[in-house]
């Protein structure tokens, strides 16, 4: 039971950054209707870098909007941009499109259009005024602050499962998954679903049993209620997004599943805030 956990959590963090993990004890592509259970745990482990600049720059005098900038700059080289990409592809083909299958061949496109380019100049503005906030409010050293970022990464992360779980793939031939292109720039590999599986329900449970720790994280560092504002945030993110799924594609794919993890860590960060 332990070793399976453990080669879930690294098949997930491979699949969810770049850090140096490798499956050298599962040669074939991960079942991730089963092991995405453990996309909390890899989120706990992603972040740890990212905590670790928040922690240093902050105990060396820097102001603590520089040190926001440096943390969520050192989140998004680890993630390799993932999920940032998805959003801009998403925003791009939800507001760029004029039918499902325009939407969907406008994300599937690598290139960034305007709506794209300014989701993500709006978004990530946004997460590090709501870092900057936390670490001159937190205090504790910058101890708090990190925390924060490990358990909202944590928890976004296991956010993910939702519309993938609830939502049917939105195509079956390809999807927006960054690791092969073709000569034309656009993204050439089978759906996410196909490719990896699809959550199920014992594994929405065991998702949410090991994002268990990044709540009890959040309470000790900001209390009960701070917690509870927070993770209704991260729900309202979550739902926006399955809704808005719905509407333009009707189901989910690569990109809005990496969307999702950006407003459901926006939604969460804006209910910490809220109540501080």
């Amino acid at each position: 039971m332990i070793q399976k956990l453990f080669v879930d959590t690294r098949s997930s963090i491979l699949f969810l950054s770049r850090l140096p993990v490798s499956y050298s004890a599962q040669p074939n592509l991960p079942d991730f209707s089963y092991s995405a259970r453990c996309f909390a745990v890899a989120g706990l482990v992603i972040a740890i870098p990212a905590a670790l600049i928040l922690w240093i720059t902050f105990n060396t005098g820097l102001p603590a909007p520089v040190v926001a900038i440096l943390a969520v700059a050192t989140m998004i080289i680890v993630t390799g941009a993932l999920h940032e990409d998805g959003l801009a592809d998403t925003v791009d083909g939800f507001w760029g499109g004029h039918s499902k299958q325009h939407k969907l061949e406008i994300m599937r496109d690598s290139s960034i259009g305007t709506y794209g380019t300014l989701g993500l100049i709006l978004t990530i503005l946004l997460r590090v005024v709501l870092y900057t906030h936390l670490i001159e409010n937190l205090g504790s050293g910058g101890d708090a602050a990190a925390i924060v970022l490990i358990a909202s990464a944590s928890l976004s992360r296991a956010a993910i499962l939702q519309p993938w779980a609830r939502l049917p793939p939105a195509r079956s031939d390809s999807d927006d998954v960054e690791d092969e292109s073709s000569s034309d720039g656009r993204k050439q590999v089978s759906s996410l679903s196909a490719r990896y599986g699809m959550p199920t329900s014992n594994t929405m449970i065991w998702g949410t049993l090991l994002a268990l720790p990044a709540v009890f994280l959040l309470i000790w560092t900001c209390g009960s209620f701070s917690t509870l504002s927070g993770l209704v945030g991260l729900q309202l993110g979550v739902l926006i997004m399955i809704r808005l799924s719905k509407v333009h594609i009707e189901g989910h794919s690569g990109d809005t599943l990496g969307a999702t993890q950006q407003l459901s860590e926006l939604g969460l960060l804006l209910g910490l805030v809220w109540t501080m």
